[in-house]
C-alpha cells in the first residue's frame, strides 16, 4: 500500500493499481482536510486549545477524534470506542506505527521525502491488509500532523 502526494495538498492512497482513497488539505499550511473513500466524504478539522485535537466529521456527524498526548503520540478514537495510537518508531523516530488498544501493531508508515517536490510520500506495510481505509488515511493525516508539530518545535 502506498500514499503518494500528487501535489502539495493532495495525497492518493493506492494498493497496487487499486485506488482506495484521497486526503486533500484545504491549503499548504492548513490543518483542515477532506478524506474521500469511494462515495464517502469526511471532513477533518482542528478543535480545542492550540489545535492539539482534531475531529472527523461525516455528514455533520462526528465519526472520530484525534488528540496528541504528552508522550508525542496521537490517539485516534472512533465513536464506537475503537482506539488506535500512532507512535513514532525507528532509530531516528522517522517511522510511525499504528497500534490498537491491545498494543498490537497494525501497520507501519514509512515516510519517503521527495526533495524535488518538497513533499512526503508514504509506504504502508502491514501483516494483514487493513479493512478500514479511513484509519489508514487518518494515520497519514496524524503522521503529517506529527511531522509538522515536531518541525515547528525546532
Amino acid at each position: 500500500m502506498r500514499l503518494e502526494c500528487t501535489d502539495r495538498k493532495t495525497f492518493e492512497l493506492t494498493d497496487g493499481d487499486e485506488k482506495l482513497g484521497m486526503l486533500i488539505y484545504d491549503g499548504l499550511f492548513s490543518l483542515k482536510a477532506h478524506a474521500t473513500i469511494g462515495n464517502d466524504s469526511y471532513e477533518i478539522k482542528s478543535s480545542g486549545l492550540f489545535s492539539t485535537s482534531m475531529v472527523v466529521i461525516k455528514e455533520e456527524n462526528e465519526m472520530a477524534k484525534m488528540k496528541m498526548n504528552w508522550k508525542g503520540q496521537i490517539i485516534i478514537s472512533y465513536k464506537d470506542e475503537r482506539t488506535y495510537i500512532l507512535k513514532p518508531a525507528g532509530m531516528f523516530m522517522n517511522k510511525y506505527v499504528i497500534e490498537d488498544s491491545n498494543e498490537q501493531k497494525l501497520m507501519l508508515l514509512t515516510p519517503d521525502f521527495n526533495w524535488s517536490k518538497f513533499t512526503y510520500n508514504y509506504n504502508i506495510s502491514y501483516e494483514q491488509r487493513p479493512q478500514d481505509t479511513l484509519l489508514v488515511l487518518l494515520a497519514v493525516y496524524a503522521a503529517n500532523y506529527y511531522i509538522t508539530s515536531m518541525s515547528a518545535a525546532v
